[in-house]
């Protein structure tokens, strides 16, 4: 990957302990004030980070589209790519959808953010960035933007550290959800954090062969390991874990598919999120019918399974799951 020099480090960057033991100069600032929505900062932060030599913000707000219920924000980087974030309109607040890296390693077939390949990971400053940036509104984060959250392990639990922290943004634990096809190594690490977080797992196969079609980056990661790891974090955290499970004609929804998901998670501290498939250009899958989808939803609910059809947000505006592109500055998406 090619790593660009930058002049200053990011003030968003540091944890309250770090930020702490920084040495007193002649503007002094509170850790909180370095969250600060605000596109025009206060005079005084400003003076402490020429003081300290920091940049206080990393990205440049280049675009904003509007849908029906979601925005999608188009940040510039200092590197000359760009990354999307979505902003989502709920009854009772906003979601934040943030990305943890610039672009992806494992190509995924049915999604348009790894089709440019792996560039370089966000520092934990740039995570957090996106949610100071999206709003205060913003009262739930989901890792499903652009990038594999596990595979910047370190970066992004470091940025939910910040975001929790009770001296800057208190975020709550509880409302942040970690996203990931469900690295075995990171998976373990993530079981014996004490973080109270949400997990979901972006399954979208039972066997193998057709999980390593579909996510060609996998082909190291068995299915049976995935789940086990995913199950055994769920046991240790006492938390549900979350299977989400895109229905593909002909790729994975057979009755045989039905029935190993049944086998692998009935009686498990599981759920299950069955997805239609958004279109990506220059991307042919078909999207699965109602009548499969039902089928799917019946069986499972039958074993005793929770289950829900989850239709995504943000359609309207090429904004939904797998449809993030990575891009440079001018908004141009990056082609592999």
């Amino acid at each position: 990957m090619t790593s660009f020099p930058v002049k200053r480090p990011l003030a968003l960057d540091l944890t309250a302990a770090q930020f702490a033991a920084l040495p007193r100069g002649r503007h002094a600032i509170a850790y909180r004030d370095l969250f600060s929505p605000h596109a025009d900062l206060p005079t005084a932060t400003r003076r402490w980070a020429e003081e300290q030599g920091f940049d206080l913000r990393a990205l440049t707000l280049r675009s904003r589209e509007r849908g029906a219920r979601s925005q999608k924000v188009l940040f510039a980087l200092r590197d000359g790519v760009a990354v999307e974030s979505v902003l989502i309109r709920r009854h009772d607040g906003y979601t934040a959808c943030i990305s943890s890296q610039v672009g992806c390693a494992f190509a995924c077939r049915f999604c348009a953010s790894g089709q440019a390949g792996l560039k370089r990971n966000l520092s934990a400053g740039e995570i957090v960035e996106q949610v100071v940036r999206l709003g205060p509104r913003v009262n739930r984060i989901v890792f499903m933007g652009i990038g594999e959250p596990l595979n910047n392990y370190e970066n992004v639990l470091k940025a939910i550290r910040i975001l929790r922290d009770r001296q800057g943004m208190d975020f709550p634990s509880s409302g942040i959800t970690l996203s990931t096809i469900g690295i075995p190594k990171g998976l373990k690490a993530l079981r014996e954090e004490h973080l109270a977080i949400n997990l979901t797992i972006s399954l979208h196969a039972t066997t193998d062969e057709s999980r390593a079609a579909l996510i060609p980056g996998s082909r190291k990661h068995g299915v049976a390991e995935v789940v086990a790891r995913a199950l055994s974090w769920a046991e240790r955290h006492n938390r549900d874990v979350t299977f989400v499970y895109l229905v593909l004609p002909g790729i994975n929804d057979s009755r045989a598919d039905l029935e190993r998901l049944v086998a692998m998670f009935s009686g498990q501290r599981a759920r299950i999120n069955l997805m239609r498939w958004n279109p990506v250009a220059g991307i042919r899958l078909g999207r699965t019918e109602d009548r499969v989808l039902a089928l799917f939803r019946e069986r499972l609910v039958r074993a005793g399974i929770p289950v829900v059809v989850r239709d995504t947000q943000g359609r309207d505006i090429s904004a939904a799951c797998g449809q993030l592109w990575l891009r440079d500055l001018n908004g141009r998406a990056l082609a592999a």
